[in-house]
Parts: structure tokens; C-alpha cells; sequence
């Protein structure tokens, strides 16, 4: 996204939506410390680093950007972790897809990584926030070739 843009914001309420979000937070980098349930308010949020697939790049750069983005699920009953340690703060996790499953919501992370939203009258707000910068590598998502940089 040029800076002369306007930031995203978006909400789902359907799988039909999903699949939009899906293909906007493909590639976003999620680290473990901006992600929380808070069980008294239903909610789950995450801020992750997406990338911004829609936007041509920084003319001046000559390379995609990303920027902040706050995804917040209303709606959530519970939250189930597969292969995440809250403990490891630090850890960055790619996010491959946002997969809706019946009242399940799915955020699959590369290497089997995995958090599992258990939904009752949901919604499901992503919104952009603060200023792009110029992405130090661009995804690739060929098994052979590693991402370009």
C-alpha cells in the first residue's frame, strides 16, 4: 500500500467474507506476544505485520510494504492452541490461511501451528493501522525457493 492509501478495514460475518480476510492476512507475520483471549469480553485479538499483496510497492524502494493490523473476532467462547507456546513471546508465526469450520474458526500458521476460535454470534474486525514500510522480503510460496529478498 502507497502511503498515499488508505488503510484497510474490513468486517466478516459470513464464510463468504473469510475467505476475502483469508487472502488479505495471507503472508502476515504474527508474534505470539500481540495475540490475547479475553474470555469476560468473548473476544480474541491479534496484531500481526501483513503484507500488503494489494499494493504496488514503494515506488522509491522498489518493494512491497507492510503494515500493522489489528484483527478482533468477536463472539469467542473459547480458544484452542496447537503447537504455540505462550511462553515464547518472541516466537513469529506466518499465517498461511483464516479458515472458517461450522462455528469454528481456524488461523493455520506454517509449521503445523495452529489457534482454533470457538464462536456463538460472531464478527470479525481487521483494521490497518500506523504507517507502511518497505517489506525486507517478499513471500514465496514455491517449496523449493526461499522467500525473495
Amino acid at each position: 500500500m502507497a502511503m498515499s492509501e488508505k488503510p484497510l478495514k474490513l468486517q466478516a460475518k459470513d464464510s463468504e467474507d473469510l475467505q476475502v480476510i483469508s487472502a488479505i492476512l495471507q503472508d502476515a507475520i504474527a508474534p505470539v506476544v500481540d495475540m490475547i483471549y479475553r474470555p469476560e469480553e468473548k473476544d480474541f485479538i491479534m496484531v500481526v505485520n501483513r503484507f500488503c499483496h494489494e499494493s504496488k510497492g514503494d515506488p522509491m524502494f522498489g518493494c512491497r510494504e507492510r503494515i500493522r493490523c489489528a484483527v478482533h473476532v468477536r463472539g469467542v467462547s473459547s480458544v484452542q492452541l496447537q503447537d504455540i507456546d505462550q511462553n515464547r513471546k518472541d516466537e513469529m508465526l506466518e499465517l498461511l490461511a483464516v479458515m472458517p469450520e461450522g462455528e469454528k474458526l481456524e488461523f493455520v500458521f506454517s509449521g503445523g501451528a495452529k489457534i482454533r476460535l470457538n464462536l456463538t454470534n460472531w464478527s470479525l474486525l481487521l483494521e490497518d493501522f500506523g504507517e507502511p514500510w518497505p517489506a525486507t522480503c517478499e513471500p514465496c510460496h514455491d517449496k523449493v525457493l526461499a522467500p525473495r529478498c
